[in-house]
């Protein structure tokens, strides 16, 4: 499923997720959820359970599941960007019918912090998304108040709380079409 006009992401290119890519991105996210618990926030820890690393691994074969790489061949960041909701979608907006793309588990490899990648990476996404699509939701675990400032410096607007399972979750949405 390509969804993009380009490939190209300043000197980094963005393509589709392989099956033999699902190590490296497990390990990426893994590393971020270890750094996330080292800096006090309680999020992605159920990664280190290795209970999820099938769903990554259908996600990518599924080819919803982007990664960013440098001329080396080095990934220096991945996402997941779908246009059908998951049961975590269906849980938490509810059932949409309308042309939404959601993204989930959008992580920047350690080296490459404070570079504004991610930042970057939704702008990109926003801008060269190729097909009708009127919006992008994402959500995040509602009291990482850095990643929630972070979404909204994006230009993501919050639209709502929901509680999953006793944690509020915030949800954000950017239309792609004024």
């Amino acid at each position: 499923m390509l969804i993009f006009s380009t490939e190209e992401f300043f000197s980094y290119k963005v393509r589709q997720a392989i099956k033999e890519d699902t190590p490296s991105v497990v390990k990426m996210l893994t590393n971020a959820a270890s750094w996330l618990k080292e800096n006090g926030v309680d999020q992605w820890s159920y990664l280190h359970s290795g209970k999820e690393n099938n769903e990554i691994e259908a996600a990518i074969i599924k080819g919803t599941t982007y990664v960013l790489e440098d001329d080396e061949g080095k990934f220096i960041a991945s996402f997941n960007l779908s246009p059908e909701q998951n049961d975590w979608d269906l849980e938490l907006w509810g059932n949409t019918n309308d042309q939404a793309l959601y993204v989930h588990r959008l992580v920047v490899a350690r080296g490459q912090h404070k570079k504004d990648i991610g930042k970057k990476l939704l702008a990109w996404m926003i801008k060269n998304i190729d097909q009708k699509i009127e919006s992008i939701r994402l959500d995040c675990i509602g009291h990482n108040r850095v990643l929630n400032l972070f979404y909204q410096d994006a230009g993501f607007t919050y639209v709502g709380s929901h509680d999953m399972g006793g944690e509020l979750f915030s949800k954000y949405e950017r239309p792609l079409r004024l």
